[in-house]
């Protein structure tokens, strides 16, 4: 959607955090120390995190943008927030976790001005010891779900085949499209964004990216993913319990049957969930048993026996009825 409050040349960036204020600011002192600090319109939105983070940015980031939220509203919905304040022409999607190189935004922008056919560009995104990250994906399909669930992606991660969502085996020489490039870094040109809003609210985190890409081919704009450009991502740097990740995998779930009825229809969002659920089971006892060692041994909370059997129910009320793969999630309870 066109508007008017664009700043020609500006690039407005969407962090959104939640507890992650030593990664925030690592985040944001790479961008104010960057070459390009004085293009940028930087923008946080934090989702009441209790680690100190919003004081943090007042206190050592004066010059950036803070909203405030009570409570987590959720990555798409917070994402929007500073999406409607923002001014620039360009608009980058960055994780709070992710370290921009110097040059990085600049580069990307650049990008974009020279090919302006183009919707979004995503980067590589590296770890911290320089090696690259699976960066960008196919939209989701039952033949990606299966090689997923059965873990054949992951044992064979450069068969073509058998890692078809990653891309397995490409070789990524120089700038291609491709189908979504994870939102970590995620550039878009604001004029592609017919809508208000930059994400669909429904998605409280996961898969919100993917449909953006989506709506962006739908419209005739292409999602290119170029290598020669790349940030640090320190994703998984910080631990994570065992509720955390029940957390995460469930949200993932959610977020894919949500895209898949939304864009392939009921009948497709329904059998994804059917090789869900049957990839589940065999994995129960073992999850039993990792949350019960981690309760007793490293003493953190039980709960992520709790978030599986959750899982378990929304897989079963899929099974009965595949509209309520589109029954809002407000994230962990």
């Amino acid at each position: 959607m066109s508007d008017s409050r664009a700043h020609s040349g500006l690039v407005s960036v969407l962090v959104v955090n939640w507890n992650t204020r030593e990664m925030l600011r690592r985040c944001l002192a790479s961008l104010v120390a960057a070459d390009e600090a004085d293009e940028l319109e930087i923008i946080v939105v934090d989702n009441g995190s209790a680690d100190g983070s919003a004081a943090m940015v007042e206190a050592e980031f004066p010059s950036v943008a803070l909203v405030q939220n009570e409570m987590n509203l959720g990555f798409s919905r917070a994402t929007n927030q500073a999406f409607e304040r923002s001014r620039g022409d360009y608009v980058l999607m960055l994780n709070s976790d992710a370290i921009v190189d110097n040059g990085a935004i600049r580069s990307s922008r650049a990008f974009l001005d020279s090919h302006p056919g183009v919707g979004a560009l995503g980067c590589q995104l590296r770890n911290e010891d320089g090696s690259p990250q699976s960066t960008c994906f196919r939209f989701p399909s039952l033949l990606g779900l299966v090689m997923t669930t059965s873990r054949l992606s992951q044992m064979f991660p450069d068969h073509r085949l058998l890692n078809w969502d990653r891309y397995g085996g490409r070789r990524w020489t120089g700038p291609s499209e491709v189908d979504v490039v994870m939102g970590s870094f995620l550039l878009v040109r604001r004029s592609t964004v017919r809508t208000p809003s930059l994400l669909d609210d429904a998605y409280f985190m996961y898969a919100e990216e993917t449909d953006l890409c989506r709506r962006l081919r739908e419209d005739g704009w292409p999602v290119m993913f170029v290598p020669e450009i790349s940030v640090t991502h320190a994703h998984g740097a910080s631990s994570r319990t065992m509720a955390q990740l029940a957390w995460s995998d469930e949200a993932k779930k959610r977020g894919v049957l949500r895209f898949l009825f939304t864009w392939r229809g009921p009948r497709v969002a329904w059998t994804a969930n059917l090789i869900m659920f049957v990839g589940m089971i065999p994995r129960v006892c073992g999850w039993a048993l990792l949350d019960l060692r981690e309760s007793v041994i490293d003493r953190q909370p039980r709960g992520a026996h709790l978030l599986r059997a959750r899982a378990l129910r929304m897989h079963l009320a899929v099974l009965r009825d595949p509209h309520k793969a589109l029954d809002p999630w407000g994230g962990p309870e």
